[in-house]
């Protein structure tokens, strides 16, 4: 804006320098003789009062204004300008002024003859256009006019760089979410210019992770595959060295059993994470009330773990979602088998289940020794376990470190959240948010 009204400045000083450089102060000129004709013969027959009349009728005109002096230097109108009074006076004779930066543009003077032969003094003034104009006025419209314009060019501009930007935000935020296909929009990779470049280079970028993933997960499920037939003939080659194994072999022949069941379990879980990272078929899904399911999971492991201490509470009356019963059981039955394992002995392991801004909130902690903090996150990964549970394995427990991490895809397969907080008085919160869906508030 501040050039725009350097612009119009020095626009405008030209003009008026223009004006005195060509013929326009000659053709401003011109016309003065009509004006001294006439107010001479005014003069000479209505003498004064009539001149005077004649005088008031340049108030109408709004760039040319007359002023009569007589023989004693008093003019007949008041409010003279000073401009106006020193060319009157000057020693100059009737030379006209151009002054094209100021009030008057163009002062022109001349003798009156009276009927009673007194000499009179006419000067005709064309006052500047910037003055008729009114130069502040018109410098503030022009401002005005000009930050309207540049407001309405910097939304147009704002708008045609930031859509990309916006776009790629959107585009961005549902890669990170899961969906590998999200792609910028064609009509930004057309565009010539940066932002065109950083689309293009986006999706090829987008395009080389998917395949990566594609391929990682590809050679999870082949391997997984691939590794049930061995321990299948394993398990049979296991039970004809039974029937000749002699007493002491025993103990060796279910070591290895537990071994291959683990190996088992360990496929089954990876072969489970496989699928719910690529299965988007949601038909299936039906109302699941979250209470009752955690009520079977928690009988269940209180028969498993004797002597141990659940606590399942229910806030408010809204319990159900929309989802698959049998994975949500599996990722609940995961994190209550974990904090089992974790937590203090004869300290308890607390369920919580709650309603909060349309989320069906869960919440389970144990009174375990938790996590470091700059490990939290890392325990969603899969094969990562934390310290304590490498101390506490076990027989029969089998510790591969996928537990979390199958139970946080099945919340993000329910377009839920699952977060990790260690308890300022010790242990660990896991916290489950599961959308609760238009038609699971009906029972």
């Amino acid at each position: 804006m501040v050039t725009t009204l350097i612009t119009t400045v020095v626009t405008l000083l030209l003009a008026s320098y223009y004006r005195q450089w060509s013929n326009d102060s000659v053709n401003l000129i011109a016309p003065t003789g009509g004006y001294i004709s006439a107010a001479e013969l005014i003069l000479q027959r209505g003498g004064e009062p009539l001149l005077l009349e004649w005088l008031l009728t340049f108030e109408r005109h709004p760039s040319v204004n007359a002023y009569v002096f007589d023989d004693q230097g008093i003019s007949l109108l008041p409010d003279v300008p000073l401009s106006v009074q020193d060319y009157a006076f000057s020693s100059d004779s009737y030379v006209a002024k151009v002054n094209p930066i100021g009030r008057s543009e163009i002062l022109v003077k001349a003798p009156l003859q009276g009927y009673d032969g007194r000499v009179y003094l006419l000067v005709v003034e064309f006052i500047h256009p910037l003055v008729v104009f009114n130069l502040p006025e018109y410098l503030a419209w022009g401002a005005l006019a000009s930050l309207l314009l540049f407001a309405l060019w910097s939304f147009v501009l704002s708008g045609y760089l930031t859509r990309p930007l916006r776009y790629m935000q959107k585009t961005v935020r549902s890669f990170a979410n899961g969906d590998w296909s999200a792609r910028m929009n064609p009509k930004f990779l057309r565009r010539k210019d940066e932002l065109g470049e950083l689309s293009r280079e986006f999706d090829h970028m987008a395009a080389h992770l998917e395949r990566l993933i594609k391929d990682q997960r590809q050679l999870v499920s082949d391997v997984s595959h691939e590794l049930r037939s061995p321990l299948a003939r394993s398990a049979i080659a296991l039970e004809l060295a039974r029937f000749d194994a002699v007493p002491d072999q025993v103990e060796h022949l279910d070591r290895i059993e537990l071994e291959n069941q683990r190996l088992n379990d360990m496929i089954e879980d990876l072969l489970g994470m496989a699928r719910l990272d690529t299965q988007q078929d949601h038909s299936h899904w039906k109302r699941v009330d979250c209470y009752k399911l955690l009520i079977h999971i928690v009988d269940d492991a209180k028969f498993e773990h004797q002597g141990s201490d659940l606590n399942l509470t229910l806030h408010g009356e809204l319990s159900q979602v929309i989802g698959d019963a049998k994975l949500l059981a599996s990722a609940f039955e995961n994190i209550i088998r974990n904090a089992l394992l974790h937590t203090a002995p004869r300290t308890s392991v607390d369920i919580d289940i709650s309603s909060r801004h349309e989320n069906l909130r869960i919440i389970i902690r144990d009174h375990g020794p938790g996590v470091e903090e700059s490990k939290l996150q890392d325990l969603l990964r899969p094969f990562v376990r934390a310290e304590s549970a490498r101390e506490r394995l076990g027989s029969g427990h089998r510790g591969f470190g996928l537990g979390l991490a199958i139970a946080h895809r099945v919340v993000l397969h329910h377009r839920g959240k699952l977060r990790l907080h260690n308890h300022k008085d010790g242990g660990l919160i896991v916290l489950i948010d599961l959308p609760i869906g238009p038609t699971s508030k009906s029972n």
